[in-house]
């Protein structure tokens, strides 16, 4: 069906549109005008919300966009179209005002912005459910300015609308005055008012709170919500009162959450300069409590305020028995910490418990003192290990020469595993410290050769080719291994050279650094390079491995065509190509020997490089190549993520065959499961296979029975779905079934948005070409009857008649109009747009529908030029569409403005002389039923 909203095929008027829905966000629509496509606002807001909620976030943002173009009448008009929860559903509307809401929130969008604004407060205004109400408050929350203040003020005292209405002046600028006012005129403490003054501050509000506190009974959520208010707008003159609020709840922060209250006071007062106030009450607090956390924040308070005394107050915390107290000090010594600082601190370690001295080591390191590096290296000394481990931590995290030299040191001896991981992640190069301790005792070598490799420290190419020839076993070991991480492309021939020479696990090994010499050279390189020794080799299968990393067309094609096949086959396997599908499959054609490993390989690639539409032929294409059962499994398993109708017809075969009967009944179960309806009765025939199968594996298999069950279910849903038969009458006058309930053999197109559901096609398809359901043939005279019903308000659908696929039927085709037209908010569509209409082309008479869920019976006849439409028995359209537009389907001066339609449009593909039958979707809600049609 034609949306209300059309895309223009032509890329001229496609710009034009573009280009005025962009002032549109900037410019409301004036009273009774019209936008691009001579729609009012009224129009705009029908078509939007009919096609709400959106299932894509470009057709969401194009939706909001048009309806913020309608201005204040048109957020005044969906405001107007809310009712009372016990009246109706307002769920779509309520998703469009939210949207077009936040969506002049946008950068640039000042005009709309306004337009809303204004639209809300009047919707407000004229709105009598306190619910609707409070939600238009809600949104205009969302946009409002210093302008809007009144609005909320109004409402402040209506108990229903007193929270949506205050938290509306807390989002806007401006509103501290207003919300004084309100507190001063409140006839008793007020939480909602309290929590209004903490986030918009005012000179005045402390005195109000104070007498809450003082003059009234109150409550710990209201108490609470004054403390908050305290803590954000007091004084000294409220530090007493929090503070012997905290006492009264023995510094816990749970309740009325005064000892938070009065923290956030401190800090504030801090922050604003009374340090005097801010420091005297710190101190009080940390004597007043054991509580970590509450002696912390005093703290905290204390080093900030007290710059003379900070030194002295951090090294006094750090004498404190308390760990996570010691770890707070540090902290917070972050924010200040200097060179001084770490000195004074490094002075006092010595009169330090070993845990505390851990715990400095460790801030060091974080900090990356580099100044007490020596002392950091000193501490790697220790008898302690927690101690000895925290400083080789924190010398990698410091770096510097001797931190590289005191952990190479490490390396030889109890902690050389944390010494190798400290360099592994070292703060700068170690590369000079890593190739010193190449030349050290056989332990250190082994685990320098470790870091050279994992740090790729080529410039140690030399010392690891030496070492492959060290005494010590474990040497030799690491050394090969190393060759994978520090070689170059300019090692690529003495690697050759070993290669040459060596066997076993040394030559995998050898080629691992081969690989790694050149990896990142290009392809052809490689290939270039490796072709040329191999050619001078007596055992060229070494380098087939090689080969296979350049993975080039031309390197596949000298595996092909390489002296051992067997050995290049095995390399051919490795090759990360996706011309290997190719490969691979006449490579099993050709060689049985070879066949199961090359298809397993080939269902590796075909998941990983096919196209998804391509895979379920691929896979089918290793299976008839007949490989072993094993292989066979893996492509029915995988076939299994197709999800198609042919990869279930496949599986089916392989039901009867006990090697592979489970790999086909899991197929099987997965692609119905996940297709429910697809295929008729070659599912249920597969299905009923595939049920037998389980039930035989679940003698001994309990997973088996579950399988069993959820067929059971599958089957259960097909056999009870009603099944559509012709009547003898239309049997005998040659009607042919296109949905009969179940079977969507005779469609095409989008599958996903329009499935078999209870018997019928249930349509969840949103606008465009691409996303339509069409008939597999072509019909030029025909008679097409079917059911359909709305399940939800302002539907909005068609059925194309000789269209191409893909295309915007409407115009390039016909579109007979399907439109729950009696939705109010189709109230001022045009005629053309009514139910039945040839959609711009022909009006028809306006059939009045029956509440939701309804069936309604409708017949198309489509002969030459003569469209007859009947619903419900009651024909509502009959007539000659080349009289209709005068012969004229495109304006006869090549414009874009054809005169002769009654929608002004060109129609190119009216006078088609066949297509294709099409499900026009424009969104969620309809569903069709025993569709037939008979062909002329």
């Amino acid at each position: 069906m034609e949306n209300l909203i059309r895309n223009v095929q032509n890329m001229h008027t496609m710009k034009k549109i573009l280009v005025i829905l962009l002032a549109s966000c900037l410019l409301p629509l004036a009273a009774g005008a019209q936008d691009a496509r001579q729609r009012t606002a009224t129009t705009i807001v029908a078509d939007a919300l009919a096609q709400l909620p959106a299932q894509t976030s470009e057709v969401y943002n194009g939706l909001m966009r048009e309806l913020a173009s309608t201005g204040a009448a048109g957020v005044r008009e969906m405001a107007g179209m809310l009712v009372p929860a016990d009246k109706g559903q307002n769920a779509v509307v309520e998703y469009a005002l939210n949207g077009v809401t936040d969506y002049v929130t946008g950068e640039g969008l000042d005009a709309a912005r306004a337009e809303v604004r204004k639209g809300l407060a009047e919707g407000i205004a004229a709105c009598t459910d306190k619910p609707n109400q409070a939600f238009l408050l809600s949104l205009l929350q969302i946009c409002s300015t210093e302008e809007d203040i009144p609005v909320f003020v109004k409402y402040a005292d209506d108990d229903y609308l007193a929270d949506a209405a205050v938290r509306g002046l807390v989002s806007t600028p401006g509103s501290e005055e207003a919300v004084l006012s309100l507190m001063q005129n409140a006839p008793r403490p007020s939480a909602l008012l309290a929590y209004a003054a903490s986030k918009r501050p005012s000179e005045g509000a402390e005195e109000i709170l104070l007498s809450w506190l003082t003059d009234y009974q109150t409550d710990d959520a209201t108490k609470e919500a004054v403390y908050n208010a305290l803590a954000a707008c007091g004084g000294k003159s409220s530090l007493r009162t929090l503070a012997d609020a905290a006492a009264a709840s023995d510094y816990d922060f749970g309740k009325t959450d005064a000892t938070s209250a009065y923290i956030r006071l401190v800090n504030r007062l801090a922050d604003e300069g009374d340090t005097k106030s801010a420091l005297a009450a710190a101190r009080s607090l940390a004597k007043a409590t054991a509580r970590t956390n509450v002696r912390a924040a005093a703290l905290q308070i204390i080093l900030r305020t007290d710059v003379k005394k900070r030194t002295q107050n951090l090294l006094a915390a750090l004498r404190d028995g308390d760990r996570e107290y010691r770890g707070a000090a540090l902290d917070f010594a972050g924010d200040f910490a200097d060179e001084a600082l770490y000195a004074a601190v490094v002075r006092k370690m010595p009169s330090l418990t070993e845990q505390a001295r851990t715990d400095i080591v460790n801030w060091l390191g974080a900090r990356h003192a580099a100044s007490q590096t020596d002392a950091v290296v000193a501490m790697i000394g220790s008898d302690d290990d927690e101690l000895a481990a925290a400083a080789i931590r924190a010398a990698g995290k410091i770096g510097g020469t001797e931190a590289l030299e005191a952990l190479i040191a490490c390396l030889d001896g109890p902690h050389a595993a944390e010494a190798s991981a400290a360099l592994l992640a070292f703060n700068g190069n170690v590369n000079e410290g890593v190739l010193a301790a190449l030349d050290g005792a056989p332990s250190t070598q082994v685990h320098a050769l470790k870091l050279a490799a994992a740090r790729r420290i080529a410039p140690a190419a030399d010392k690891v080719f030496a070492l492959l020839a060290s005494e010590d076993a474990a040497v030799r070991t690491a050394a090969a291994d190393a060759l994978a991480g520090v070689t170059t492309v300019g090692d690529f021939d003495r690697l050759c050279d070993l290669l040459d020479q060596t066997s076993g696990e040394e030559m995998r090994k050898v080629q691992d650094g081969l690989k790694n010499a050149l990896a990142a050279q290009p392809a052809d390189v490689q290939f270039d390079k490796v072709s040329a020794r191999m050619a001078a080799a007596k055992e060229r299968t070494r380098y087939y491995p090689l080969l296979a990393q350049a993975g080039s067309r031309e390197a596949i094609d000298a595996l092909l065509a390489a002296d051992d096949r067997d050995a290049a086959f095995a390399a051919l396997l490795t090759v990360d190509n996706a011309e290997m599908i190719g490969v691979l499959s006449d490579l099993a054609a050709r060689n049985p020997a070879w066949k199961d490993k090359a298809l397993a390989r080939y269902t590796d690639f075909v998941a990983t490089y096919a196209p998804a539409e391509e895979r379920p032929a691929l896979y089918c294409k290793g299976l008839e190549a007949d490989p072993s059962a094993d292989v066979q499994n893996r492509l029915l398993r995988a076939l299994a993520a197709t999800y198609s109708f042919p990869s279930i017809e496949v599986a089916a075969r392989y039901l009867g065959t006990p090697a592979t009967a489970e790999a086909a009944a899991f197929a099987v179960k997965t692609i119905a499961a996940k297709n429910p309806g697809m295929g008729g009765e070659t599912v249920v025939n597969a299905l009923e296979k595939a049920q037998e199968v389980y039930a035989a594996l679940a003698k001994s298999d309990a997973d088996a029975g579950y399988a069993v069950d959820e067929i059971k279910g599958l089957l259960a849903k097909y056999a009870a779905v009603p099944r559509f038969e012709l009547s003898p009458e239309e049997a005998a006058e040659g009607f042919e079934v296109l949905f009969d309930g179940l079977s969507m053999e005779k469609w095409t197109g989008n599958t996903t948005n329009y499935v078999p559901l209870d018997g019928t096609i249930d349509v969840t398809a949103q606008y465009g070409g691409s996303g339509n359901l069409y008939t597999k043939k072509e019909y030029g005279d025909f008679v097409l009857r079917f059911e359909f019903a709305f399940v939800r308000p302002g539907v909005n659908n068609g059925i194309g008649i000789r269209t191409p696929m893909g295309v915007d039927a409407a115009f390039h085709g016909m579109e007979i109009q399907v439109l729950d037209h009696d939705d109010p908010i189709y109230k001022n569509i045009e005629i053309y747009q009514q139910h039945g209409s040839v959609y711009g082309v022909i009006p028809a008479k306006r059939v009045k529908f029956g509440e939701l869920g309804t069936w309604n019976v409708e017949e198309i006849r489509a002969v030459g030029d003569r469209i007859t439409v009947t619903v419900n028995g009651e024909v509502i359209l009959d007539g000659n569409i080349r009289k209709a537009c005068k012969g004229h389907n495109v304006a006869p001066d090549g414009s874009t403005k054809n005169p002769y339609t009654v929608d002004g449009r060109n129609h190119p593909g009216l006078f088609n002389k066949k297509g294709h039958i099409g499900l026009l979707g424009h969104g969620p809600g309809i569903r069709f039923r025993n569709i037939r049609v008979k062909e002329l």
